[in-house]
């Protein structure tokens, strides 16, 4: 996401690992079914057991670091995310004898860098997905993010009883969020995340909560798809201290620009 958003950014991660594995108005509001609440409200919930809007809103950049590991084929390493408002990202997975697998946003371009597969700039349906997840406030579901937020029904989720919420972007792509019915907080995820081999459907699993800078945020995340699961560790959450010269195009993806 996100440390704010740290769940979708956490999915965006995902999808990096995998990679290494496998080599317009307001939101529309729905009549949720009867004895439900609306999505809204699940969202409000969610944010208020997360820590507030207002402590959201009061940071302008993080870091978060931690460790990911993909079990069947014996990959693991150490991973950073660094973000800030409105909607800088850049994230990086150190694979011990492969190197830096690379991504970022920097308002208008999106970028990948693998050795597996060198560098490239995203476009079309992968392209709106990072500028979603670069979204340095996404967690707050905001108006220019979605065009439909409403609760489709309750449900059992990894073990949780959850509201199940249905998602569609301002670019049109549809997601699923489990909010636990108990805590309110983020449970975990459904979507069709776009890679450069293809599409993949994916669900993340998310647990863990700890307090950094006043929010509560998952630490820990399981992701599967295509047969392959991944874990991702967050194990420190900073605030207010990136420097914004990290999100500028590294030289290689300022040439596929040019």
């Amino acid at each position: 996401m996100r440390f704010p958003a740290l769940s979708r950014r956490a999915a965006a991660l995902c999808g990096l690992a995998c990679l290494v594995a496998s080599g317009a108005g307001g939101p529309a509001v729905a009549q949720a079914p009867p004895g439900l609440p609306a999505g809204r409200a699940v969202i409000d919930r969610f944010i208020d057991a997360m820590g507030g809007a207002d402590t959201l809103r009061k940071y302008r950049s993080q870091r978060a670091i931690g460790t990911f590991e993909v079990p069947g084929p014996g990959i693991h390493g150490q991973i950073e995310v660094l973000s800030a408002a409105p909607n800088l990202m850049r994230q990086r997975l150190m694979v011990p004898g492969l190197g830096a697998v690379e991504s970022g946003f920097d308002g208008t371009v999106g970028w990948l860098d693998d050795p597996t597969i060198g560098p490239m700039v995203l476009d079309g349906k992968a392209l709106e997905q990072m500028k979603v997840d670069a979204d340095f406030y996404a967690a707050l579901h905001g108006d220019h993010l979605y065009r439909t937020i409403e609760t489709v029904e309750r449900t059992t989720f990894e073990g949780t009883a959850a509201y199940k919420v249905r998602l569609v972007t301002a670019s049109g792509d549809e997601q699923f969020e489990y909010f636990s019915i108990e805590s309110g907080l983020l449970v975990g995820g459904q979507s069709v995340r776009v890679l450069p081999m293809g599409e993949f459907p994916t669900t993340t699993v998310m647990n863990e909560y700890k307090s950094f800078g006043g929010l509560r945020l998952a630490t820990r995340w399981v992701q599967r798809s295509m047969g392959v699961e991944q874990t991702i560790t967050i194990t420190n959450v900073e605030f207010d201290g990136v420097d914004p010269a990290v999100f500028a195009l590294p030289d290689r993806i300022k040439a596929l620009v040019k």
